[in-house]
């Protein structure tokens, strides 16, 4: 039976669902309901019903009413959820089961911020562990020195998030200095190693596979320069991969090889022992409630009413501009410059998980998924690419994400950051006839009627960030599910170091 998918020896019922949502009652009803893009009037009864979305989730909080919400679409795109099997498939994630189905792997990203998992818990103690004893100076080099620098090399999903993270919860908390290897540009290493004492130099390799090339290259050069040192380079060397027998053949010793599981995927990685970065930067505690920030969010697109469930609607929302309203690009603004990673991390969740031509039973696509995510951070971009979202012929949705906390803050520059944020939601909203009647109407002036999301988090703590960071995972899971695709691949990603390595077959 083809696109079945079995879990626990029975079919899944969400397999036997149409993979195409062009067959589903709700998607056609949606199709033909659809109304020209527009806002709610002001004074308008659609107006004040829109003051009731807004929902909150895990100490964030999003107002929705700014979005091209008719009366029906709500209920219909929450129709369309239900046709399309989304809980099943929801309790399928967080149940293990192999979600990844073209790969026939799990995608159990949720069991890395709990306790379920003995192999989760001991892969996360060891990483734990090492970053303890770096943070306490107990850590030794080859000559006995103590360990003050630690160089991480990886890329994609080994760097984005834990860079993220790490640069998102503030200045290090430890005297343990950190630096973040990603690209194969000589320049990025230099940089790192320039004030580094070779002696008192850590280098962690952090690569899934232990097969990706620009990884390798920036471990390789760095063992060169310790070398060179005159030290033994390999007692300097730790990595963190689900393939620990590459690493030892790499030359890594055993006792330094911190493995976990091979379901977990690079862009969901930064729970893991791939997280190291932030734990060294940050502390136990510090990853502990970053864990526990995500754990909370889990639970609640696990449990809320999909019609309070954040995850879920702003999934649905991203459904509804792609395939109702044909727009191709959505616009996220960080109002906070701690974020200014937050693009990067978002465009590899979003675009390497719905960047998806066939179904999951490998049917080809008649309908687009995904959208080309961009953006900046909050206030910079006001003054570069506003323009283009205000006035432009392509309408973009945009993302305002800003810290709630900033509202009321003594520093004046973080509540004109705020006020800021909103002012921009309020003038793609409503166009000069936000202003007030005073404004003439000239054709050049800026026409409103564009949509925004408006979503805050509380506070720059741990457990705010792992909110966030699961949000946006769990919305884009909501995407995948509705359009019939796997999230979990990336094909898209490894023919590229396929034919890399045919160019450099000696490496």
């Amino acid at each position: 039976m083809q696109g079945l998918c079995m879990h626990a020896g029975r079919v899944c019922p969400a397999a036997r669902l149409p993979m195409n949502p062009t067959q589903l009652p709700a998607w056609s009803s949606l199709a033909r309901r659809t109304s020209p893009a527009r806002l709610p009037e002001p004074g308008s009864s659609a107006q004040r019903q829109a003051r009731d979305l807004t929902f909150d989730a895990a100490g964030l909080r999003a107002d929705l009413s700014r979005h091209w919400l008719e009366r029906d679409t709500l209920p219909l795109l929450l129709e369309l959820a239900e046709q399309a099997g989304l809980p099943s498939w929801r309790q399928r994630l967080f149940d293990g089961a192999a979600v990844n189905t073209s790969e026939q792997r799990r995608a159990w990203h949720t069991a890395l911020r709990s306790d379920a998992d003995a192999g989760v818990v001991a892969a996360r103690d060891r990483m734990l562990a090492l970053a303890d004893a770096l943070r306490a100076g107990s850590l030794r080099g080859a000559t006995g020195a103590p360990i003050d620098t630690v160089v991480c090399c990886g890329i994609g999903g080994s760097d984005l998030g834990p860079r993220l993270v790490t640069e998102a919860l503030g200045a290090p908390s430890g005297a343990t200095r950190l630096h973040c290897v990603t690209n194969v540009d000589p320049v990025e290493l230099s940089a790192a190693l320039a004030q580094a004492r070779p002696e008192r130099t850590l280098i962690v390799a952090i690569s899934k596979s232990f097969t990706t090339m620009e990884t390798l290259a920036n471990v390789r050069a760095a063992l060169r320069w310790l070398h060179a040192a005159g030290l033994e380079p390999a007692q300097q060397l730790y990595a963190i991969t689900s393939a620990p027998a590459r690493a030892q053949a790499f030359g890594v010793p055993a006792a330094q090889v911190l493995d976990f599981a091979d379901w977990v995927g690079g862009r969901y990685s930064l729970w893991s022992p791939c997280g190291f970065p932030i734990a060294l930067a940050h502390g136990r505690q510090a990853f502990e409630a970053l864990l526990a920030g995500a754990a909370a969010l889990d639970a609640h697109f696990l449990d809320a009413p999909l019609e309070r469930n954040l995850p879920v609607l702003l999934g649905l929302l991203g459904v509804l501009y792609v395939n109702f309203h044909g727009l191709r690009t959505r616009a996220v603004f960080a109002y906070a410059q701690r974020l200014r990673q937050l693009v990067p991390y978002l465009q590899q969740l979003e675009m390497e998980s719905l960047g998806k031509r066939v179904s999951r039973d490998g049917t080809p696509l008649k309908f687009d998924t995904g959208c080309v995510l961009w953006g900046d951070v909050g206030t910079t971009a006001q003054h570069s690419v506003f323009q283009f979202l205000h006035q432009g012929t392509q309408v973009a949705p945009v993302d305002f994400i800003t810290c709630a906390a900033f509202e009321r803050s003594a520093d004046e520059r973080e509540r004109l950051l705020y006020a800021s944020a909103l002012a921009q939601a309020d003038a793609l909203a409503g166009g000069d006839a936000a202003l007030g009647a005073t404004v003439p109407a000239e054709p050049w002036r800026c026409p409103g009627g564009r949509p925004s999301s408006f979503i805050t988090f509380p506070d720059f703590a741990p457990h705010s960030l792992g909110a966030l960071l699961a949000l946006h995972e769990h919305r884009t899971f909501v995407q995948s599910v509705i359009w019939g695709i796997n999230a979990f691949d990336q094909f898209g990603v490894e023919i590229g170091k396929k034919l890399l390595s045919q160019r450099l077959p000696g490496q």
